[in-house]
């Protein structure tokens, strides 16, 4: 009888285990897709406002179309991370549903934010320079700030290291010009999100 007693609560801790899992696996955050989305943005977006910008003397500021395509870039990245988030986020309650509901909205408001002193900076005269290295930095300040943050809510080091990573991109690389921060942009930026995303889905197939 005893022997039979254990045998049932191994196998009710080995179903709970894999109930446990399932839903794990359900509600957990595509984070390589959401990295892979950022990373493209930023090696594409920046590499093409690089390549606008090279051997401009004066400064004058990337292209119209580069700066269409690194726009687009970020609102698709945002896009994919708002539907992966709020996907990963259905059926769930109480306070995870208020974090994964604030994790959400801190992304467009940080980049209205940001947009914001921008077009301040512009108003008040800021030369094609300094207005080149607040958006090509900025961006990169505002995602690892989330990220940051966002990782010691969830305790994700990856996600910790790689908002760190970033936040230590965009102030290295505004010290390089106009210019030579868009290329760290699309090189160590974007690289650094590919990388986050080919260790996490290598971590999830472990």
């Amino acid at each position: 009888m005893a022997n039979d007693d254990l045998l049932g609560t191994r196998q009710a801790a080995e179903l709970l285990q894999l109930s446990a899992d399932h839903a794990r696996r359900r509600l957990m955050v595509n984070q390589p897709l959401i990295y892979g989305a950022w990373g493209a943005a930023w090696l594409i977006g920046c590499g093409a406002m690089w390549l606008s910008v090279l051997g401009q003397h004066p400064f004058r500021g990337a292209a119209g179309w580069a700066s269409a395509v690194l726009g687009a870039g970020i609102a698709l990245a945002i896009v994919a991370t708002a539907i992966t988030t709020t996907r990963a986020g259905r059926g769930v309650g109480g306070v995870s549903a208020r974090q994964g509901m604030m994790y959400g909205l801190s992304w467009p408001a940080g980049f209205a934010a940001l947009f914001t002193l921008i077009g301040a900076a512009t108003h008040f005269g800021a030369s094609p320079a300094v207005l080149g290295v607040l958006g090509a930095a900025g961006p990169l300040v505002v995602v690892g700030l989330i990220y940051v943050v966002a990782a010691g809510m969830w305790l994700d080091w990856i996600m910790f290291w790689l908002g760190g990573w970033e936040l230590l991109v965009a102030a290295v690389g505004a010290w390089t010009g106009p210019v030579g921060v868009l290329l760290m942009n699309a090189v160590a930026g974007g690289g650094g999100f590919l990388a986050a995303a080919a260790v996490v889905a290598w971590r999830n197939r472990a």
